[in-house]
């Protein structure tokens, strides 16, 4: 699984890709001749490299990147990768599920993470919940400003199958990636006050 992670290429946005929106300094791009959704978004992050992979890969709170994601289950923990279930509800259409393998590591000074769906370590498909086949992506996160910030660019390749039209689908999507952006920063900031926090804390006294 690992290997398979592995020959995906750099993130780039190569031809083909149409701007087709963003919101608070993030930029998103669509493939619009793929017969899947094939979404781009790239922005900056006002933390260095390793803390924004910290909070990605936190997937035991991934609700606090994503209003959409209402159960997300750590199935198995490695030193370089691991197994999560999602479950996600949507607007309008039934709940989506999957399992996800995610490997991660470094590149130089940048991070990167990886994942793709493989549903067969996960628990088994529910009554009125659609089960997701098809989920590909990540991050490549690279050091700015001397490795103080991050400039963060996402791919995410999905088919949530059933019968939504596939337009409906690509353009929430594409609303949806400055909002991911937008929790991601959230919780950055929270772990930015919980350091300060923590450092403020007078030490206690030894006698």
């Amino acid at each position: 699984m690992l290997a398979r992670l592995l020959l995906l290429p750099l993130l780039t946005i190569g031809a083909g890709y149409t701007h087709v929106g963003g919101r608070a300094g993030i930029e998103v791009y669509r493939q619009l001749d793929s017969p899947i959704i094939d979404l781009v978004a790239e922005g900056d992050l006002d933390a260095p490299p390793a803390d924004v992979a910290a909070i990605l890969l936190d997937y035991a709170h991934a609700q606090a990147l994503s209003p959409h994601v209402v159960q997300s289950q750590v199935l198995r923990q490695g030193v370089y990768d691991l197994d999560v279930y999602q479950r996600l509800h949507l607007p309008v259409v039934s709940d989506r599920d999957f399992t996800l393998h995610v490997a991660h590591g470094r590149r130089g000074a940048a991070e990167w993470l990886r994942f793709f769906v493989d549903n067969r370590g996960g628990p088994p498909t529910q009554p009125h919940v659609v089960r997701v086949t098809l989920l590909n992506g990540g991050w490549d996160l690279v050091p700015t400003r001397e490795g103080r910030a991050t400039h963060a660019r996402y791919r995410v390749q999905i088919d949530l199958a059933g019968t939504i039209p596939r337009w409906m689908v690509s353009d929430g999507s594409a609303r949806d990636l400055p909002v991911l952006f937008e929790g991601l920063r959230r919780q950055l900031r929270r772990h930015e006050r919980s350091l300060s926090q923590n450092m403020a804390q007078p030490r206690p006294r030894r006698f």
